[in-house]
């Protein structure tokens, strides 16, 4: 009895001793990896207008003939145009717009307050193309025009005119459709020379004349 019990103990010892030898090894705790943040396609927006019409816009020296000599001034117009919007160079231009100009004449004595002249109206051109390549062009046009006009304070008055044009420009043009944008049309920048008649004011003789600078914005629409 007494070895049975020596022996039981020596066994349970042994146990013991290796357990504590060979502890057992946890499993380690799986950490997940952290999730990449998710990609997103962003577009640059291209630099310029948001958004533009395809118009010609005129600015220009202008001289009229008056009762009291000629009267140097300044002269504009701004109008929708199809040789602004085509992506293609085109051969011939129509367009609709506003025009107006501003003249100061000579004083008539030291008590003269008003010796200025204004006028404007609405416009109806159309243009053919005489030359072109690919980087420039020129035009010879016609235009009819409405319009109101007012000199030296004796009132107003209303008539029409017509003019024509010669113009020059050097023009680039295209069409792009992106995820963030329309571009359809010309860029382009030039010279011209009018000379034209209108029915003016009293006091206004119906001759003048406008050299200036043209310039043409396609359509641009970027939301």
């Amino acid at each position: 009895m007494r070895q049975l019990l020596f022996a039981f103990l020596s066994l349970a010892a042994l146990d013991l001793s290796s357990a504590s030898a060979n502890p057992e090894t946890a499993a380690p705790r799986y950490t997940p990896a952290p999730s990449a943040p998710a990609t997103t396609v962003r577009y640059r927006r291209r630099p310029g207008p948001r958004f533009m019409m395809p118009l010609k816009i005129d600015l220009g020296a202008s001289t009229a003939s008056t009762e009291r000599g000629m009267a140097p001034g300044v002269a504009g117009a701004i109008g929708i145009h199809w040789a602004s919007l085509s992506p293609r160079p085109t051969n011939f231009d129509v367009g609709v717009g506003v025009f107006g100009g501003i003249h100061i004449a000579e004083k008539m004595d030291a008590n003269d307050s008003d010796n200025g002249l204004a006028y404007g109206g609405a416009y109806l051109e159309g243009a053919r193309k005489l030359s072109s390549n690919n980087w420039g062009r020129t035009w010879a046009s016609m235009r009819g025009e409405y319009l109101s006009s007012s000199a030296f304070g004796s009132g107003s008055s209303t008539g029409i005119g017509v003019s024509g044009r010669l113009s020059a420009e050097l023009f680039a043009s295209g069409v792009g459709i992106e995820p963030r944008g329309l571009f359809l049309g010309t860029y382009a920048v030039g010279v011209y020379a009018e000379a034209g008649a209108r029915q003016m004011v009293e006091g206004v003789n119906a001759f003048q004349a406008t050299v200036g600078l043209t310039f043409r914005t396609p359509l641009v629409f970027s939301p």
